[in-house]
């Protein structure tokens, strides 16, 4: 029996600690039934890993944007140059978005970078993946004030509450989730996978972050693989109380349609 078809809406395939192991990564994702991986890039140093991954590799997804860990260190025209990636090479922008929850970070400036690429992804048309902890209201007014590109938008790793998930799904987000709603001391996973509309299901794995370290047997220092879809599919339809293979469509449904332009 074939597995599942699920797409990984949110990795990052380029980090190192995957690079020595790839071939055996997409391997292993294929025989899981993974048809395609999203494969984000976070900062300038990265962008052209990614489009050069993408480009030599079948169903990668690429996305380039400015993660707000690395804000404060990109150089003076990164927007610039960042517009110029997107246009030449096609690619989704992201992951971008604040982070509030790390110390010493400059909210201002994370706001006008965020601010910047909602207006770029709005220019080009083209989908956007944000991360978002502990600035859900900054995020909010920012989104009302320069709104989504119509092509789709998703918010990684969703770790907010259920009151969060509604509003962020009223303000046109898709909500995408990773290992972590697998472990069963995820209470808030619990309230909020009911609260996602069927048309805002998403799954990731954000590989190689985010492992399933709830598993007794998953190795201490394991990077996360795409291959893992199947257990963040498996326990949304345990807390949405649905089927599997329903549960499981919706997520790829949903994927197949904000990543059309890129695959077959």
């Amino acid at each position: 029996m074939d597995p599942m078809p699920f797409i990984d809406a949110h990795s990052h395939l380029q980090d190192p600690r995957l690079a020595a192991d790839l071939d055996g990564v997409l391997a292993r994702a294929e025989r899981a039934g993974v048809e395609a991986v999203v494969v984000c890039g976070t900062a300038e140093g990265d962008w052209d890993r990614v489009v050069d991954l993408c480009r030599t590799r079948p169903r990668l997804v690429p996305m380039l944007g400015l993660h707000p860990w690395h804000v404060a260190e990109a150089r003076p025209g990164w927007e610039v140059r960042l517009e110029e990636r997107l246009r030449v090479s096609g690619a989704g922008l992201g992951e971008c978005g604040l982070d509030f929850a790390r110390e010493g970070g400059d909210r201002t400036v994370q706001e006008a970078a965020l601010r910047h690429q909602l207006r770029l992804a709005r220019a080009l048309e083209v989908p956007l993946a944000l991360h978002c902890r502990k600035a859900w209201e900054s995020l909010g007014r920012l989104v009302r004030e320069e709104g989504l590109p119509a092509s789709g938008a998703l918010l990684h790793a969703f770790s907010g509450s259920a009151e969060t998930a509604l509003e962020m799904q009223r303000l046109g987000f898709s909500l995408s989730f990773g290992c972590p709603i697998a472990d069963p001391e995820n209470r808030r996973a619990a309230k909020v996978l009911p609260e996602v509309w069927p048309d805002r299901l998403l799954f990731e794995s954000d590989a190689p972050d985010l492992p399933p370290r709830h598993l007794e047997s998953w190795p201490p220092d394991a990077p996360n693989e795409p291959a893992q879809l199947a257990g963040v599919a498996t326990a949304a339809a345990r807390l949405r109380g649905e089927p599997l293979a329903h549960v499981a469509g919706l997520a790829h449904a949903n994927a197949r349609r904000i990543f059309a332009r890129w695959l077959p």
